[in-house]
């Protein structure tokens, strides 16, 4: 742009010069000659005129141009800044999503993990009621044996019933001992020799409790070889308990527990009740460390 101007400024000044010399030339020169100086005077002029409607035209294009160009930087800056922007931008989301993905692959890892610790529990629980329908099976075979076997002696000395999944025998003091002692009767013994003989080869995979039970009436006699109820029902559990594992009944699977008079099944108020309640009973159920063994895994 400065040198389009100096070169502006360079011919103005030629052209007065010109000019000039004209003037001086035409004091001694001839009026054609003079017409001729005046007319490319003026053609000169003209010339300078169109020169400047140029430079004045050009100097508004150059302004323009300088606008426009103005405005494409301030447009490229903006988006270098929307670029860069994008880019840590770009970055971050980059950094979260390869976070997200360890997450991800963690769940993941986890989740088969439950899945497989579920399908366990799947199989274990399918295996407990298949153990248990098993069990049950088990149990109503015995309960019928055991009915048949005794079905001779009354209701008042023998009964076998089933409850939450246990079977429960029961035998009266009656039928098995004399009143305050911890001895077996003849008939007792062959009624716990024929009930052993029925344990031995129906009840594997059973537990067996032997529990003894009495009225609430005080032990009474000083040479009696227990001090109350509580070791009188003891003491005849213990001696069914024996005389089982002599007949064959492993001794790994049975217990013998006394309960005194503190689990009655009918009043204490009536002989009648008294006499239920002096009893000892049974109970066959399924293996709690197998149970809990599969609960467990």
């Amino acid at each position: 742009m400065n040198l389009l101007i100096q070169f502006i400024k360079k011919s103005f000044l030629l052209i007065l010069l010109c000019f000039f010399l004209g003037i001086v030339v035409t004091s001694c020169v001839s009026p054609k000659k003079y017409k001729a100086k005046v007319a490319e005077v003026e053609r000169k002029e003209q010339e300078n005129q169109r020169i400047k409607r140029q430079f004045y035209e050009a100097q508004n294009l150059l302004l323009q141009s300088s606008d426009s160009l103005k405005k494409v930087i301030v447009s490229l800056q903006t988006k270098d800044y929307q670029l860069d922007s994008l880019q840590k931008l770009a970055i971050k989301t980059v950094e979260k999503n390869n976070i997200l993905n360890e997450e991800l692959k963690q769940k993941k890892q986890e989740l088969v993990k439950k899945e497989n610790e579920i399908l366990g529990k799947e199989k274990n629980i399918s295996t407990l009621k298949n153990r248990q329908y098993q069990r049950q099976r088990q149990s109503n075979q015995l309960k019928k044996s055991i009915k048949k076997a005794f079905s001779s002696l009354n209701k008042e000395s023998f009964s076998v019933k089933q409850k939450s999944g246990r079977l429960y025998i029961s035998l009266s003091n009656k039928l098995l001992f004399e009143t305050a002692s911890i001895d077996i009767n003849n008939e007792g013994k062959k009624a716990l020799q024929k009930l052993a003989a029925l344990l031995k080869n129906n009840a594997s995979g059973l537990d067996i409790w032997v529990e003894g039970h009495t009225d609430n009436m005080p032990v009474t006699g000083v040479k009696l070889p227990f001090k109350d109820n509580w070791q009188l029902s003891a003491l005849r559990a213990s001696v069914v308990t024996k005389i089982l594992v002599k007949n064959g009944v492993s001794s790994q699977n049975i217990v013998a527990a006394g309960h005194g008079e503190h689990l009655p099944i009918s009043s204490n108020q009536t002989a009648e009740g008294k006499s239920k309640n002096r009893r000892i009973e049974i109970v066959l159920l399924p293996k709690l460390d197998e149970i809990f063994e599969l609960i467990g895994k």
